[in-house]
């Protein structure tokens, strides 16, 4: 019954505010160009994308209260939004990663480590959804999504360079090409601070804003992204990330992953029927190919996996009144694994898998203001979508160790994901808020034929969490606080155990209470901050024979810290200068299901600061982990072993960047 409380209360969204609290944070959405954001959503604008000076997408996203991003080797990532970390099919279907409102990859065929794939480099804005994603969107944003919305075409130039002492390098340009047409690209490398890890990637966006024909507004944007990576493996031991003679070395030299992506997508839109009704057109075409070996298990066999789509998204809007619209998507993928090592306990020498899907995904949604006075205002959105495999096993039916190859078989899945919000403007400075919303995913493909012992084909079922929301916001001339409140509950949650292996059927608990704040303490000193208060627990008792796997109902769910916190503060003596000191807050979390091995969390601080030489030319420099502490960035525990991947020394960053 408690799953469907949240369809009998009314409810309303968390909208970040403007300059004027009159009016509400419109969020770029290629679906919608000014929708009004009836739900928890952050804002990250190009200029403290700028300030940040990223080397990774976890340093920004980081800021956002209720998000927590482990970054692995490299340019890999494990994401938290209003959740543990998640990894496997869980890490990546819970969270949608999307470029100008289309989804990097297909949802059945994510990629854990999504993020990488993204322009967040020449990013105009990076908007984070926290729980449930609005109608308009569909699998995959279960916890949140992150939108990165790209640079509008202009007529600068602009050229961004940057090092370090410990081997890393990038140049990053923009160039107008022509009259609505540019060309951003990024090439970057990094030695790594660990034996074999470093990486080379390089990206390239093409991006045209203009007009077809006299009637229809059209922004393109096309992007490649190609990833060469030495992956440096875990390190095995009780607190071994705090051991100098370790937290160098590799124990997984042979590591490696290498990835390309290949994006391509047009928003058309026109007005039509009254004149004040637009219809906006999104077909697209992707390819995503990734190549890498297994190194986290003890088998380290080799994985490919690559997928093709093509896709269309509609919309037909009124602004501040309707939305509604049709999506549709065809994709053709593939996965092989195979072992060359020896057997290891039941991962065994030779192929694992070789299989083919194709997937059919459509969706029709609708979503609707009602204005129940001038001072509230009322949002209910809805969306049905239909997912199906047809599986094709290249290779011959049975059981390899712990692995199993299916037969042929197909699949579908419908989800229905109702939304509800409420608004009260309370005065000039103080906005109420409530909301409920489900969140839905249909199994990824290897949740459904990557199939292992303790699993049956086709076992897997939609996942689906129901969440309540509520808080306030308050903003007072340069001050700006806000505060909510959460509870969800997830059922049919499929995730991977300490020792490999896949549970389904599982349920979990989330409730929390997330601060964020901001302002001006003098003419040139500014403060600004996160927080987050939450517990994770399993909510159901499972017994796995051994006390780091079983699971024990209200147990915290492993990688789940109930703290989080960030604190920024700014100096602007001139308007030439700028100095920033940040404080990076990660509380104690268990590392495995049975709650019996934990990480003590850890507290680092970055010092960053940028001078205008001119209107045109700027130098900026940062110091990460400024007093070298020794951390981990991710902990967990797996086939019997303390696991870390150690957290970065101090290192110095400068850079120079050009605007002309």
């Amino acid at each position: 019954m408690k799953r469907f409380l949240p369809w009998l209360l009314i409810s309303c969204s968390t909208a970040a505010w403007a300059q004027d609290m009159d009016d509400v944070i419109t969020v770029y959405d290629t679906r919608r160009t000014t929708l009004s954001a009836p739900l928890s959503v952050d804002l990250i604008n190009g200029s403290e994308i700028d300030t940040t000076a990223l080397v990774h997408p976890a340093e920004l996203l980081n800021r956002v209260a209720g998000v927590n991003i482990h970054r692995g080797s490299g340019q890999e990532h494990l994401t938290a939004i209003r959740s543990p970390v998640l990894v496997g099919g869980a890490g990546a279907g819970s969270f949608l990663y999307l470029q100008d409102g289309v989804p990097l990859r297909a949802a059945g065929f994510a990629n854990v480590n999504g993020l990488f794939e993204g322009g967040t480099e020449f990013a105009r804005q990076i908007e984070v959804i926290k729980g449930p994603g609005p109608a308009t969107y569909g699998s995959n944003a279960v916890h949140g999504l992150i939108n990165i919305v790209s640079r509008d075409v202009d007529n600068y130039r602009r050229l961004k360079v940057m090092g370090s002492d410990r081997g890393f390098a990038s140049v990053q340009a923009i160039v107008p090409v022509s009259d609505g047409f540019q060309i951003a690209s990024s090439l970057t490398h990094d030695s790594g601070f660990r034996e074999n890890s470093g990486f080379d990637q390089q990206k390239i966006e093409l991006k045209y804003q203009g007009s077809f024909g006299h009637q229809w507004d059209v922004d393109w944007l096309t992007a490649f992204n190609n990833l060469n990576q030495e992956t440096a493996g875990f390190l095995q031991g009780d607190d071994a990330y705090l051991d100098d003679d370790l937290r160098f070395t590799n124990p997984n030299p042979e590591a490696f992953r290498d990835g390309k992506s290949y994006r391509t997508q047009a928003r058309f839109e026109r007005y039509v029927l009254d004149g004040q009704t637009k219809l906006a057109l999104t077909p697209y075409a992707r390819r995503a190919e990734l190549r890498f070996l297994r190194h986290f298990v003890p088998g380290q066999a080799l994985e490919k996996n690559a997928h093709n789509s093509i896709g269309l998204q509609t919309a037909l809007y009124k602004d501040d009144d309707y939305n509604i619209g049709v999506d549709v998507e065809y994709s053709e993928g593939s996965l092989y694994e195979f072992q060359a090592n020896p057997t290891r306990f039941s991962f065994t020498q030779g192929l694992h898998y070789d299989y083919d899907v194709k997937s059919f995904v459509g969706a029709v949604y609708a979503e609707k203001d009602v204005r129940l006075a001038d001072d509230l205002i009322l949002d209910l959105g809805l969306r049905a979508e239909y997912t199906s495999y047809d599986y094709t096993n290249n290779a011959s039916v049975g059981v390899s160790g712990r692995f199993i190859r299916v037969g042929d078989r197909k699949d579908g899945f419908l989800t229905v994901t109702p939304k509800a919000s409420l608004q009260y403007i309370a005065s000039d400075h103080v906005r109420l808020y409530a909301r409920a919303a489900r969140g839905s995913r249909a199994p990824q493909v290897t949740d459904l034929y990557s199939v292992q012992q303790n699993q049956v084909a086709g076992e897997a079922d939609v996942e689906t969490l129901d969440s309540l929301e509520a808080g306030l916001k308050w903003r007072d001339g340069n001050w700006q606080v806000e505060l909510a409140g959460f509870t969800m509950w997830k059922d049919n949650f499929f995730f991977r155990n300490a020792n490999g292996f896949n549970v389904v059927n599982g349920k979990t608990r989330h409730v929390g209470a997330e601060l964020s704040f901001s302002g001006a303490l003098t003419d040139w000193l500014s403060v600004s901050g996160d927080g987050t208060l939450a517990k994770h627990t399993y909510d159901f008792t499972l017994d796995e024979g051994s006390p780091a796997n079983n699971i024990t109902s209200g147990d915290r769910v492993d990688t789940a810290p109930n703290t989080l916190a960030h604190m920024r503060l700014t100096a602007r003596p001139s308007s030439s200068l700028m100095a920033e000191i940040e404080w990076r807050h990660m509380g104690s979390y268990f590392t495995n299901p049975g709650n019996t091995a934990s990480y003590p969390g850890h507290d680092i601080f970055v010092l960053r600061s940028s001078f205008d030489v001119s209107s045109e030319v700027s130098i900026f420099g940062r110091v990460d982990n400024l007093f070298d502490a020794r951390y981990a960035d991710r902990a967990d525990f797996a086939f019997g072993n303390e696991r870390y991947f150690p957290g970065r020394p101090r290192t110095v960053f400068l850079g120079l960047s050009s605007e002309f």
